[in-house]
């Protein structure tokens, strides 16, 4: 078997095989197209398919091209790889393909580079693990960054000029207005390649230079991620398992965007969500697929604010309620009257501590002794990267992959497994981690008292 996968790289590492970059020009077929049917396109003109005898698919495929279709049989495996060594092909053979063009006439946001010039970094970013991507335009040229583990990192430069086609194409696919250039704008599509499938967010706003673009990257299916994931200590885990097995209260997470909050509010109700209740989101937007949980998004806009829709989804018999965020006071009266009338009511705050989201309650106008009687706990979480065993160079420390650092507040003022200074001092002392990154995250007051 490895003979045979070695044999094939050899040939598409060696030239019989260019997806799409010089096939493309003779066969009009997409890349998205030619993944979600399984087929590829070899440089010799062929097309490579599961099944040379299926005649409906090739028909199909005369028909599309308007071509005689020479089939080559491969193993969908075989297939696979080759899409898979498409992708890996730097961008710079797609940016010698756009230079040919003719920048006034035939750069066009439905113009196939720029098509495929998109679609690349979006497979880029993904392979690379990153969450976001953004998109800058700069005097000379369009800057492309990656947030990888939670850093910005620069991935390359383009052309100045491909940034007004590049920015037509996402909004195109985001259902955004592409005339109106001088205010931001928000918006979605679905992005599908051959591995996987992601919800990209997109947001524009105009800067000296044009408009800067950023993509939110989200998972598009459940990733199934238990509580048993998250690298929570064991003592950690049982006093959350033991809130979200309560049959009411308030639990909240606190913590900065991108700091893990509805990931771990996500595995808690994984753990809970078959027990034969009602699960219901409200969110703003829908992050992540939740199977078996009736996911309501906000729309401000038509105000189906996050307080309107809870007083809705009191009606609906609910057990358990997610609130994606609690933002205003009222929205904080209601979810207190519901965490206190049999509903188990999870939610996030926007505070640097645990023990600072009571006095965010309080100053939202919620009464010290309701609070006192629903509140089940408060988890203040941050992601922090993880040392790299793998490298071993002591000057510069490598970082692969992150792990969390937090702290979960209980009732009774006491901390579960103590405080966050004092697991990053734990996580530090273990070789996880390094203090100038527990610094960089939580910054220098709490790196100073780590060292105490």
């Amino acid at each position: 078997m490895l003979t045979t996968v070695c044999q094939i790289c050899n040939k598409l590492i060696f030239g019989f095989f260019s997806l799409y970059f010089s096939g493309m020009d003779q066969i009009n077929l997409s890349k998205k197209w030619c993944q979600k049917n399984g087929i590829a396109i070899l440089d010799n003109g062929a097309i490579a398919v599961p099944n040379a005898s299926d005649e409906l698919a090739l028909e199909k495929i005369r028909f599309l091209t308007q071509q005689r279709v020479v089939p080559e049989q491969h193993s969908p495996a075989e297939i696979r790889l080759m899409h898979s060594h498409a992708e890996s092909i730097d961008d710079e053979d797609l940016l010698k393909h756009i230079k040919h063009l003719d920048a006034s006439r035939n750069t066009s946001w439905e113009s196939e580079p720029i098509i495929n010039l998109v679609d690349s970094l979006i497979i880029k970013a993904l392979q690379k693990k990153a969450t976001d991507i953004h998109l800058e335009p700069l005097a000379d040229a369009l800057r492309v960054r990656f947030r990888i583990d939670g850093l910005l990192t620069e991935y390359r430069t383009f052309p100045q000029w491909l940034a007004e086609p590049v920015l037509i194409r996402l909004k195109v696919m985001a259902n955004v207005d592409i005339t109106e250039r001088r205010l931001p704008h928000d918006g979605s599509f679905a992005f599908e390649n051959f591995q996987e499938k992601v919800n990209v967010r997109v947001s524009t706003i105009p800067v000296n230079n044009g408009e800067k673009c950023v993509l939110r990257l989200l998972p598009a299916n459940d990733s199934a991620q238990t509580l048993d994931s998250l690298d929570f200590s064991e003592t950690t885990l049982q006093a959350i398992r033991k809130i979200f097995s309560a049959p009411q209260g308030l639990f909240l997470v606190t913590g900065p965007t991108g700091s893990g909050k509805t990931t771990t509010l996500y595995a808690g109700l994984r753990e809970i969500i078959q027990r034969k209740i009602n699960v219901t989101t409200i969110e703003d937007p829908i992050e992540y697929e939740l199977r078996g949980a009736n996911q309501v998004p906000v729309n401000e806009k038509c105000g189906f604010t996050f307080a309107a829709a809870l007083r809705s989804i009191l009606r609906q018999d609910p057990d358990v309620i997610l609130v994606g965020e609690i933002r205003d006071a009222e929205t904080a009266q209601i979810a207190l009257q519901a965490a206190q009338t049999g509903h188990l009511v999870l939610s996030t705050l926007h505070t640097n501590s645990a023990k600072a989201a009571a006095a965010r309650l309080l100053d939202l106008g919620v009464q010290k002794s309701i609070l006192d009687e629903a509140l089940l706990g408060v988890f203040a979480q941050r992601l922090v990267r993880k040392l790299d065993k793998t490298t071993s160079c002591d000057s510069t420390p490598q970082y692969k992959g992150r792990t969390v650092v937090c702290e979960l507040l209980l009732p009774n003022n006491t901390y579960a497994d103590g405080t966050m200074q004092e697991n990053a001092t734990h996580l530090i002392h273990q070789g996880i981690t390094t203090e100038e990154e527990i610094e960089r995250v939580l910054g220098a007051t709490f790196s100073h008292q780590t060292n105490r």
